[in-house]
């Protein structure tokens, strides 16, 4: 069988087979049962706040501090008066048990979430529920003890929420199998961060044809998965975990090497974090810097926006962490295509070309004002970069600098100067006025995921676009090359932050244009810092000569392709 591959490596084990929780069942109540359904809410909340803080301990211990900020966030919004203000309000206006108006909550909320366009955001839909679940156990009284796993097993369930995740025992967890999720679950995330393997199976269903008990074998790379395997299979994949074994060790010995190419010249390669529980990735593979901190999953985590003590500390923890590197952190990036759900946002007929990024912070002046005080207390610990999504003139950058010198004044600021401006070059009106941009900033980021789509007209997100939307279009890459061109003859920091700057087939392209920093994920970092010791710079500045002069897609990804295997580096 075949699932979708969510977390690499191979493994063998027990299957393990995780039931669905207790689902309660429809109930209705009269006027009279309100208090006394409201009462039962409230005890049932103290329930599961009990079970949760002993759930944040022990993920504390077994994971660490950024592994347990996920529960953190999950307790704040259990806790908080909004949730316990909506559910009663439910339980009022619908006459229905408190089991009920919690899954009615975290219903609403999670479909909100997954109607988003943004992969992470849809994703934490699923933590909405999982809110609902703790609640709802607690208000029946069935919190549940830590399952007794079998010494190496492969966790199989239709969905594994975080808390259920985190309360297996990971040191006898060998893999996961699940139904449903994606790439960007909790349970998905985890498991790379442990190194686990992960695959979702849609089709068949995982709980209908692997019984408890079954031996499994799987490979999380190729999302392949093996019920009772034969001698020979097993035998195959041993020796496949072999080779990665020492192609990973491989890969390790450059940990500590430089970011360099084959005749020296210096490259960063940063990291793309989006919480703490990033962070750590980012010092485990010995990222340059971080590139792109996304502050909105910092803003996902409770049921308001996070107070300015809270904004401080996780960005001082990043900048502490990285030790003197680079850390650029964006300003909040949300709007009407990815809301807050305590912000609500007017419905938008084309929210990609509305009220997001910058220009909504400027309507919450106090929310991007609170921002700026944080991150100009971090830079107390080192430098910042503050980026500016959705930048397409010069006034957006100005009245930021003005706003940062007003909060200077508001603190009394005495502290180092560290705090550097910057901005996502992200829409093409910024890259038509890139060389005025250049002289207003410290710095710039290519964020390729909306400039592609900006420049070709091609929603992302949408399935339709696929033939479209496509980051190696020679419109994309000129007006890529021209960005860092004029960043080069000012002097300016200039990088790539979207996905295309982990894409192995486009690092010979922007060796050849001269970027400064590639920022990607964590786990990228040693598999591009491979490739670009194997590359001449020189070579890569005449392939970029050829490139900019293809007019087909195909044609740039044909040539890109035979640069590498002329070199004899595989994808």
């Amino acid at each position: 069988m075949k699932g979708e591959a969510v977390s690499s490596g191979i493994s063998f084990g027990q299957a393990y087979i995780i039931k669905e929780d207790v689902v309660p069942e429809s109930c209705t109540i009269s006027e009279e049962g309100i208090d006394g359904e409201i009462e039962r809410l409230l005890e049932g909340r103290k329930r599961a706040e009990v079970y949760l803080t002993n759930l944040i301990e022990k993920v504390r211990d077994e994971m660490g501090d950024e592994k347990a900020e996920i529960f953190e966030g999950h307790l704040e919004i259990l806790s908080s008066e909004d949730l316990e203000e909506e559910v009663i309000q439910i339980i009022r206006d619908e006459l229905v048990c408190a089991e009920n108006a919690v899954l009615s909550f975290a219903e609403t909320n999670a479909r909100d979430m997954e109607e988003l366009e943004d992969e992470y955001f849809r994703e934490r839909g699923q933590d909405f529920r999982d809110i609902g679940k703790q609640l709802v156990k607690g208000i029946m009284d069935r919190l549940e003890e830590s399952a007794v796993l079998p010494e190496k097993a492969i966790v199989i369930s239709n969905e594994l929420a975080p808390s259920q995740t985190a309360a297996l025992d990971m040191s006898r967890v060998k893999g996961f199998v699940v139904k449903t999720g994606g790439r960007n679950s909790h349970a998905a995330i985890i498991a790379r961060s442990l190194e686990i393997p992960a695959l979702i199976l849609t089709e068949p269903d995982p709980l209908a044809i692997i019984r408890g008990g079954d031996e499994l074998a799987m490979d999380g790379g190729t999302g392949d998965i093996w019920i009772n395997p034969d001698a020979s299979i097993v035998s195959e994949l041993k020796k496949k975990k072999k080779q990665l074994k020492k192609e990973k060790e491989k890969l390790l010995k450059l940990l500590n090497e430089p970011s360099v190419t084959k005749d020296g010249t210096k490259v960063g390669l940063y990291a793309n974090v989006g919480g703490s529980f990033d962070i750590s990735s980012a010092v485990k593979y010995n990222a340059d810097g971080i590139g792109l901190f996304r502050t909105e999953f910092l803003f996902m985590e409770t049921m308001s926006s996070p107070s300015l003590e809270r904004q401080t500390q996780v960005y001082r923890s990043a900048v502490e962490a990285l030790k003197g590197k680079n850390v650029i952190i964006r300003l909040l990036d949300t709007g009407a295509d990815k809301p807050l759900p305590y912000w609500q946002l007017p419905i938008e007929d084309n929210p990609f070309l509305g009220i997001r990024g910058i220009r909504l912070l400027f309507q919450k002046e106090d929310v991007l004002r609170t921002q700026i005080q944080a991150l100009l207390q971090a830079s107390e610990a080192g430098p910042v970069g503050m980026m500016i999504p959705m930048v397409n003139s010069l006034k957006p950058i100005e009245t930021v600098r003005s706003l940062v010198e007003e909060e200077k004044k508001a603190l009394g600021w005495k502290g180092p100067d560290n705090l550097r401006i910057g901005v996502m070059i992200e829409t093409p009106s910024a890259v038509q006025l890139i060389q005025e941009i250049l002289d207003e900033v410290d710095f710039i980021s290519i964020g390729t995921n909306d400039l592609t789509q900006y420049t070709l007209a091609a929603d992302r997100g949408n399935p339709s676009m696929h033939d479209y939307y496509d980051e190696f279009h020679p419109a994309v890459l000129r007006s890529i090359a021209h960005v860092i061109k004029q960043a080069g003859k000012k002097g300016k920091l200039n990088g790539i932050c979207g996905e295309l700057a982990g894409n192995p087939l486009a690092l010979p392209f922007f060796l050849g244009i001269g970027v400064d920093e590639l920022s990607t994920t964590p786990s990228r970092i040693l598999e591009l810092k491979s490739m670009m010791r194997k590359i001449d710079v020189k070579d890569a500045r005449d392939l970029v000569k050829e490139i900019l002069r293809i007019p087909t897609t195909e044609g740039v990804r044909a040539r890109l392709q035979r640069f590498l295997l002329e070199r004899n580096i595989s994808l």
